[in-house]
């Protein structure tokens, strides 16, 4: 149910939609000289067009150059983790689980491979999973109860998006140099007695989670994480990395605001 700062932010930003496009508030508030601003979006077929941005009064542009950065990277971060959440949080752990139960008996080093790199491919996942559970919880019960967003939050929203960059390139990577050994273990598992004990979406996830080399490796490069020894560091590095890379997104993104006008 909408409050009645959303109903009149709604109305404003419906001024300023196209008829082919959907069009959203963002919760969250940046204040500025103590006057809290809001962003909408325009999207398309799912995909951003446009924003906008309100408060409950007047805009004034000089107000909205100084809150527009903040609530556009806070939801672009957001949003990214809050898919990466739903997709990843509803995988049952019994798809990792149950084939690692099974002996892996007189089985060729390959396999034997295949095993330990499922093995390490469901840790990352375990850490992965909780970094996610923890943002969730994060914006669920913190954000969306006082909506007000500071500096803080942008610095804990980068160290959640620096952590699931990492370990989804982790993922990738397991996937990409052990993808024929993963789909060996798979193989052997099948010409198990134990095999008809998985479910069908059980047996199709060990069978395709290491197909498609290609397009994993392209999806890695894409997350352009910097690779380091220690973890620590590794994570350092991406911090001030992702900073660096997202400045000039955000930057370019005014380009398309709709509101106030002066903004580009």
């Amino acid at each position: 149910m909408w409050d009645q700062t959303t109903k009149l932010l709604m109305k404003k930003a419906k001024k300023h939609k196209k008829w082919t496009e959907g069009v959203f508030v963002n919760p969250v508030y940046w204040m500025v000289n103590e006057t809290p601003y809001y962003m909408a979006g325009f999207t398309r077929n799912n995909q951003s067009v446009a924003s906008a941005y309100f408060t409950i009064g007047d805009e004034k542009v000089d107000e909205v150059l100084i809150a527009q950065p903040n609530l556009s990277y806070f939801a672009d971060l957001s949003g990214n983790l809050s898919q990466m959440a739903t997709e990843r949080l509803n995988i049952p752990i019994t798809f990792y689980t149950k084939p690692l139960s099974i002996p892996v008996v007189n089985a060729s080093p390959q396999v034997q491979q295949g095993r330990d790199a499922f093995e390490d491919f469901w840790e990352v996942q375990q850490a992965y999973n909780q970094v996610l559970r923890d943002y969730t919880a994060y914006y669920n019960d913190d954000v969306l109860i006082r909506k007000h967003i500071t500096d803080t939050d942008l610095t804990k929203i980068k160290e959640f998006a620096v952590l699931a960059d990492i370990y989804q390139h982790q993922t990738l990577k397991i996937l990409t140099s052990q993808g024929e050994a993963i789909q060996a273990f798979a193989a052997f598992l099948e010409n198990t007695q134990e095999w008809s004990s998985l479910s069908r979406e059980e047996k199709k996830f060990i069978k395709g989670i290491a197909v498609g080399k290609e397009n994993m490796q392209k999806n890695m490069d894409a997350l352009n994480v910097l690779e380091a020894n220690d973890f620590d560091q590794m994570v350092k590095l991406n911090y001030d990395h992702l900073i660096n890379k997202n400045k000039a997104i955000i930057e370019g993104q005014r380009q398309y605001i709709r509101y106030p006008k002066g903004i580009s």
